[in-house]
């Protein structure tokens, strides 16, 4: 059964309604063909580095930054729907990711690996992770989204970036010895992840009963449409973290304070809730300023994406070296994926109902004092088919902030960076610190109609949590 019932999206003959919901739910991704990265993106490409020693420990991070760009290349580019959604990208980016940082570690070993132990000191830095990165991202085709296959014009480019970058090392046995590192660094990584719990995951599970528990939302709700009953990534809960001791390692307590749902949704804090959402996360809300639409809006963007993108536009400020780039842009990639596997385990355990089945039946007469609305719907539909609570949008925004601030001990920057899901009128936001960026992150999942407050701001606290404990024990130094 696994991935089956996303599948099915592409057989089902009313293709206007797929079109959107499978296009839009997680990623939201306003995919153009052949989609390459915005100017934000390639800044580093030539970013500084210290070169004051001999030996291989002061490379230029460029090959990492040019592989970082096709890790994401074939992420973005894979046709939709059925979605490539962050569970599953999160997991390949951070694959990807982790296996430059062994490669560049099995040859000067500055930090700890995940999975590879050799060392060949003259082997090359640049060779090594070009051929560590290729060959996970060649393991990914036809993985993300199945029962898509990777396009020949995708397979072209990442065989071409290969090509190229092999190219650029002149010294034919350090080029040698560089692909054997790189590819035992690749091998290492992907059967370490053979058996994550990946191969368990999917996608239904019967709906709640009482009031406050999860319903099946819109359009997953309809009998005869072949989403029907459809809940994302029903097993992610049991997937291997990267880093975490477990999935409920940072499990938030109970929504509002009660592990009863029906006594949760009678607090003062959910009626609060409920009816600041019911007025500001609405496709049509008249109380929701221009601004708010717009962060709403732009935040819809995968998170492992929009992450990197920050990540990297903070490493072109800084003067540091291929291993830390590497270290960093793993890190957060980790953080990413572990944020997921938390929140689902929040998710699956809690079990906890959205707004827009609240709104729609008022409680089911539960709540004192509420009034709902039958005809209310999102902001960008659909509402993602998994529970509530905690936001694992939020979740990973502030895990990929924390590990940032954590990686440079600190939080004030000020970044500029679009985003594939703004408003085309409004394409780029700024921020003067990763805090700042991580609030507006959290928030946008209300003001986009699709979590309660409280799930946002307990998410993203979650994820700062997650984070302070990927950057302090992964991948640490020697």
């Amino acid at each position: 059964m696994i991935r089956k019932l996303f599948q099915f999206n592409i057989c089902f003959s009313n293709v206007s309604i797929v079109l959107i919901f499978s296009s839009l739910f997680f990623t939201a991704c306003k995919k153009e063909s052949k989609q390459t990265l915005g100017p934000e993106d390639n800044a580093t490409g030539a970013a500084r580095f210290e070169n004051n020693s001999n030996g291989w420990g002061t490379v230029s991070p460029e090959m990492v930054l040019r592989w970082n760009d096709a890790a994401f290349y074939l992420m973005l580019n894979t046709p939709q729907p059925p979605p490539v959604t962050p569970f599953w990208s999160s997991r390949y980016t951070a694959m990807v990711h982790i296996a430059m940082h062994d490669a560049l570690n099995s040859i000067v070993p500055k930090y700890k690996t995940y999975a590879l132990n050799t060392r060949d000191k003259d082997a090359s830095p640049d060779a090594a992770v070009a051929q560590a990165a290729y060959d996970v991202i060649v393991d990914a085709y036809d993985k993300l989204n199945p029962p898509i296959t990777t396009p020949q014009f995708i397979k072209d480019h990442i065989n071409e970036v290969l090509h190229q970058s092999l190219n650029t090392v002149t010294d034919d046995n350090a080029r040698t010895k560089g692909i054997a590192i790189g590819h035992a660094a690749a091998l290492a990584v992907i059967q370490k992840r053979a058996n994550d719990g990946t191969q368990n995951i999917t996608y239904t599970l019967p709906e709640g009963t009482l009031p406050g528990q999860y319903r099946w939302t819109p359009p997953f709700n309809i009998p005869g449409l072949p989403v029907y009953g459809l809940v994302d990534a029903v097993g992610w809960q049991n997937v291997t973290p990267f880093g975490l001791t477990s999935a409920s390692q940072f499990r938030p307590v109970p929504p509002y304070g009660k592990t009863d749902p029906t006594e949760s949704i009678k607090t003062p804090q959910y009626i609060a809730d409920y009816n600041e959402i019911k007025s500001l996360g609405c496709d049509n809300c008249p109380a929701r300023t221009a601004d708010q639409t717009q962060f709403a809006k732009f935040w819809v963007e995968s998170p492992n994406y929009g992450w990197n993108k920050i990540a990297r536009l903070i490493i072109a400020q800084k003067n540091i070296d291929a291993w830390k780039v590497a270290r960093l842009l793993a890190l957060v990639q980790i953080a990413e994926n572990d944020s997921y596997v938390s929140s689902a385990d929040a998710k699956f355990y809690y079990w906890f109902w959205r707004p827009i089945t609240a709104i729609n039946s008022n409680n089911m007469g539960a709540t004192p004092g509420t009034t709902g609305d039958p005809n209310w719907n999102v902001l960008v539909f659909p509402t993602p088919p998994a529970a509530d609570y905690p936001s694992a949008h939020a979740n990973a925004g502030g895990a990929g902030a924390e590990v940032i601030r954590q990686f440079f001990n600190q939080d004030n920057f000020s970044f500029s960076f679009s985003s594939t899901s703004a408003d085309p009128a409004f394409p780029v936001r700024s921020f003067t610190s990763l805090s700042q960026a991580a609030r507006e992150n959290s928030l946008s999942r209300m003001y986009v109609g699709y979590h309660f407050r409280e799930s946002c701001l307990v998410g993203e606290q979650v994820g700062k949590n997650i984070g302070a404990y990927i950057a302090t024990h992964s991948l640490q130094e020697n």
